[in-house]
């Protein structure tokens, strides 16, 4: 049986990005793997979230200043900017992929890599019930090109979540082929494992991401991309997210040794190796 493309997100008129922000208090937080947290939070006025319509889109969460000063959100002034008008600080914030939106009980669900120094990081790995952050609209980027018969994923873990996302997403039979850089074996999940995938879906996890004194850096995802050599017949889609550098290094071997169509390649840079996302 041939896949059911309608069910799939393809290119469509876009819409415009509606600016509006949101408290969200955390239901559970709780280790998943060893490097990830994941955290359910419950979204106040959620009936008012605008959701992006891709599977792999993204909100910031803003979380207060110092430990004694709680989060404060932007409000909707008079000339139609948002701002602070009180004075209150900005809040540090990071960006997080949507694992699971639920418009019915306002509940979102957010796997957050667990590493040291990290904001968003350090958060997650204290977070407990009743602790309130804020959030914004989301955002995304996954969309498959019309006419597309096949998807190639490539992501480290922070690329994860959305693999996660996009594959329950995914039509009955749809081809998809994922590689997912880990650290540890214990890393590996049920993929799709929220609610499952019906797609023709194959993964390979790739136990090398974090330090090694063999190695410089954190990741292996260029190397992982280059022993792709050959790519299915027809038009395909390849999504690409983790480092940034790494993920454009992986676009040009696409793009450049497998001549691919660089209009059907989207490479996210989901941070920067020695930098803070901010």
């Amino acid at each position: 049986m041939a896949p059911d493309l309608h069910r799939i997100p393809q290119e469509r008129e876009r819409m415009p990005y509606q600016e509006d922000y949101f408290f969200a208090e955390t239901v559970s937080a709780a280790r998943l793997t060893p490097s990830l947290v994941r955290v359910v939070l419950r979204v106040r006025d959620g009936e008012r979230l605008i959701e992006s319509g891709h599977p792999d889109e993204w909100v910031r969460l803003a979380f207060g200043p110092d430990a004694q000063t709680p989060v404060t959100l932007p409000v909707l002034m008079d000339d139609g900017r948002w701002g602070r008008p009180d004075g209150s600080p900005p809040c540090p914030n990071r960006p997080y992929t949507v694992r699971r939106w639920t418009p019915e009980t306002c509940e979102m669900v957010i796997d957050i890599v667990a590493h040291e120094g990290g904001v968003g990081a350090s958060w997650a790995l204290q977070a407990k019930p009743g602790d309130v952050i804020g959030i914004c609209n989301p955002e995304g980027r996954f969309w498959l090109p019309a006419g597309s018969r096949w998807l190639l994923m490539l992501a480290d873990i922070s690329g994860l979540p959305a693999v996660g996302r996009v594959l329950e997403e995914l039509p009955e039979g749809f081809p998809a082929a994922v590689h997912v850089e880990i650290p540890s074996d214990d890393d590996r999940q049920e993929i799709g494992g929220l609610i499952g995938t019906v797609a023709d879906a194959t993964i390979t996890w790739h136990t090398c991401h974090g330090l090694r004194p063999e190695r410089p850096g954190y990741t292996e995802l260029p190397r992982i991309a280059r022993e792709i050599t050959t790519l299915p017949e027809g038009p395909g889609y390849i999504y690409i997210a983790g480092e940034a550098r790494a993920v454009s290094d992986c676009r040009k071997h696409f793009r450049d040794a497998l001549s691919f169509d660089k209009h059907r390649i989207d490479a996210v840079g989901y941070w920067i190796e020695g930098q803070a996302r901010v």
